[in-house]
């Protein structure tokens, strides 16, 4: 699928959840999680990710884009507990109301990224953010537009959250700027290895799942 099919396809479906009235469930891993109007529901990319998520009852986990707390959710459910982030505050109100369904402990604040984040080293970072450029307009649009300024302000700060044993998975695709990708992780000080890809559904589109680790 060529590059402008499938920012169209994104944009098709970002527009339609804009306008999306009424709770959706989604199960993923075995787990449903319910998506309230307002909120970005898992995909593909969020189904690698969660796919990957191995934690113990001594984890703390940071996510950094929650969404419908989907991640957190898992990692709770493994006995993980930590702090879930999103800058849209319907999502913020959308994972607590996943947390208190599901009994997990996890806490929901609303924060661009670390800003709000408690000073704290984590043991795993999850992440899922954009691949594409373009201007904001709306609380969704930030899971889909702002890619460089997000993997910028990303990783410029992941050394003062995360354990010097930690890991951060974050998920890209095949159409994310992956040179610029590696070139913030060089430029600051970390380290990223391929662990996991997975194709949507219809065979079109391809994401990977990387670790970043402290170098």
């Amino acid at each position: 699928m060529r590059i402008e099919d499938i920012r169209k396809h994104q944009q098709t479906f970002l527009e339609r959840e804009k306008i999306r009235k009424n709770p959706v469930f989604f199960t993923v891993q075995e787990i449903e999680i319910k998506v309230n109007p307002g909120v970005f529901p898992p995909a593909t990319d969020s189904r690698l990710l969660a796919a990957n998520i191995q934690v113990s009852p001594t984890t703390r986990t940071l996510d950094l884009t929650t969404g419908s707390g989907i991640f957190s959710v898992i990692a709770g459910l493994q006995g993980a507990n930590g702090i879930a982030v999103d800058i849209n505050p319907e999502a913020v109100k959308n994972a607590e109301e996943n947390f208190l369904r599901h009994n997990v402990v996890m806490k929901a604040i609303r924060s661009d990224l670390f800003d709000k984040v408690p000073s704290e080293q984590f043991d795993q970072i999850f992440v899922n953010g954009p691949f594409f450029e373009g201007d904001i307009h709306d609380p969704l649009d930030y899971a889909c537009y702002g890619a460089r300024t997000f993997l910028d302000r990303l990783f410029r700060r992941t050394k003062s959250y995360l354990k010097p044993s930690g890991k951060m998975l974050i998920v890209l695709s095949e159409w994310s700027d992956l040179e610029y990708f590696e070139d913030c992780i060089k430029k600051n000080e970390l380290k990223s290895s391929l662990r996991d890809t997975r194709k949507s559904d219809d065979g079109e589109r391809k994401y990977m799942l990387y670790d970043v680790q402290i170098t």
